[in-house]
Order: C-alpha cells, then sequence, then structure tokens
C-alpha cells in the first residue's frame, strides 16, 4: 500500500504523453529564463482523498477542492517557483508560466473559476507541436508574448478578486487566510463539498470572530 502522505515529483510516473507534455513545458520555461520546480505529479486515488479530507475531516487548511484530478490520472503537474522564500509568492512567474502553457496546449490552473495557480495538466486529446509549430512558437515576437501575458492577467485580475471564497488559497485576501485556517483547525468552520462558500461579509465576521476568540485564549 502506498503511503498516502509522500509526494511523487518524478515526471516518469506520468502518462508518456503527460511526461512528453511536461518536459516540454519545462524547456520552454527554461528558455524564457523561469526557474520552474517539479512539485507534485501522479497521486494515488488513496492520497487525493487524503488531501480533500485535509480541512474537512481531517484539520488543516483546505489544500484541494475535489476528489477526481488528473494527477490521479497521471496526467497533471504542479510546479513552484524553484527560488527559496519565493516559491509561491510570485504571480508574475504563475502567469508567464501559465502563458507559455496556453501556447503548448497545457490547461493551467490559473484560468480556472476557483484558481490553482501551480497546477498543469493535459487531456487525452494534447499533440505535441510539430517541428513547424515549434518553430513558430520559438520565433515568436516579444509583442506577442506581450499580449498573451495581458490577457492572462486581465483573467487572472478578474479570478482573483470575486464575490465568494471557497477556499483558503491565493483567491482568499492574505489578511484572512490565517485567521480562517485557525477557525477550520479548531473545527468552528466546515465548508460544503463546494467548499467554504463565504462572501465578503461573512469573511469580515469569521474574522472578527476568530480575533476574538484569540483574545480569550
Amino acid at each position: 500500500m502506498s503511503d498516502v502522505t509522500a509526494t511523487i515529483r518524478d515526471i516518469s510516473a506520468l502518462t508518456p504523453q503527460a511526461q512528453e507534455a511536461c518536459r516540454l513545458f519545462l524547456k520552454y520555461c527554461t528558455d524564457a529564463g523561469l526557474a520552474v520546480r517539479i512539485t507534485e505529479t501522479y497521486r494515488s486515488q488513496a492520497r487525493q482523498e487524503y488531501l480533500y479530507e485535509q480541512g474537512r475531516t481531517r484539520p488543516g487548511a483546505v489544500v484541494t477542492w475535489t476528489k477526481n484530478s488528473r494527477h490521479t490520472a497521471r496526467r497533471a503537474w504542479d510546479i513552484c517557483k524553484n527560488v527559496k522564500g519565493e516559491e509561491y509568492s510570485d504571480p508574475a512567474f504563475f502567469k508567464s508560466c501559465g502563458a507559455i502553457a496556453a501556447q503548448l496546449d497545457i490547461t493551467w490552473g490559473g484560468t480556472w473559476k476557483t484558481p490553482d495557480t501551480p497546477h498543469f495538466e493535459i487531456t487525452t486529446a494534447w499533440k505535441a507541436p510539430t517541428e513547424g509549430q515549434e518553430e513558430e512558437l520559438d520565433m515568436a515576437t516579444k509583442a506577442e508574448y506581450d499580449k498573451k501575458i495581458a490577457e492572462l492577467e486581465s483573467r487572472v485580475w478578474e479570478l482573483e478578486h470575486p464575490m465568494i471564497y471557497n477556499y483558503v488559497d491565493e483567491n482568499m485576501p492574505e489578511w484572512a487566510r490565517e485567521p480562517i485556517s485557525d477557525l477550520i483547525n479548531r473545527g468552528l468552520l466546515k465548508g460544503s463539498g463546494e467548499g467554504l462558500d463565504l462572501n465578503d461579509t461573512e469573511l469580515r465576521v469569521l474574522v472578527i470572530l476568530q480575533r476574538t476568540l484569540q483574545q480569550k485564549g
């Protein structure tokens, strides 16, 4: 039985198709000067469910919104910035990686309704660019690249400022993440299968509640 607490980072654990996509993605990121580190590839279904339970039936902050993930199908990988202290704190880094993924027809989680900026995946229909297409990508002008970045920034901006907060992630205001995580850890706040479903007003009320509890010890 596999250890559900263990993280697999090996690209070779992905399907051959996803290995090709991931390595091509890394090549283009490297060429663009982006320091990418793979943080997870394949997950067993048991590990996916273990992670899903965190923040719900098990203590800790919510880290995933689904029990169904392409990680379990060996077609997804997660990344971070390979710079100590900046692993997840540089939105521009992830947006640049997302723009490269878009060029390669790789799905970036940063464009989802509930953004997952470190996440990348492919479907079974994914195909590597032909030699001619790769040359076109290599020859892309800076103006075209900047346009893609600007489009993604616009989409991510909209996604980062919704009225509903379902998870403790980059989508939630930074001032609320620690108080909300504390309430979850205390067992005082539990979301549904759809997430926390908090609006701005509820978020502020819960933060005040957490601070009050903290003062009372």
